[in-house]
């Protein structure tokens, strides 16, 4: 049962997201996949995903453990703070605390996740920033 109501809750989200896509207008200097094809392309496989829900559903779903739903639970607190602080700190000092606390829960000892974070956002800073001349949300100190 619960596969079915989360199809029909992602069938409904799918259709406000299309409404959302139809009521965009378009410059006339967009490219072919503009900023209305493009939902329209994610719609359709957001639309196959609900109704696959909807009428074929897992028999015995497997709910994960507490613990494991409060993980998840703070990983996506994670990401909103991520969100909310990206232009106040930055895109590296942002995208370094995400990326450490997310690999600190995938399994890393904290000192390894202190370093894949911080390699994570350099990385990622050099590639968008200074090779694809990219804009990223600059902090305090202009990274």
């Amino acid at each position: 049962m619960n596969d079915r109501v989360f199809g029909v809750f992602t069938l409904l989200l799918t259709f406000f997201y299309i409404f959302s896509a139809y009521i965009v207008e378009e410059s006339f200097i967009s490219d072919h996949i503009g900023p209305k094809t493009y939902p329209y392309i994610v719609s359709f496989f957001l639309i196959s995903s609900s109704l696959f829900l909807i009428f074929k559903p897992d028999i015995k779903p497997k709910w994960p453990e507490f613990g494991k739903i409060i993980e998840i639970l703070m990983t996506a607190l994670i990401l909103i703070m991520y969100a909310i602080f990206l232009p106040i700190i930055g895109f590296v000092f942002s995208t370094f605390f995400a990326s450490s606390f997310i690999s600190w829960r995938l399994g890393a000892k904290l000192s390894s996740a202190f370093v894949a974070g911080l390699i994570i956002s350099v990385t990622i800073f050099i590639l968008f920033r200074k090779i694809l001349g990219l804009s990223l949300a600059t902090g305090p100190f202009g990274f």
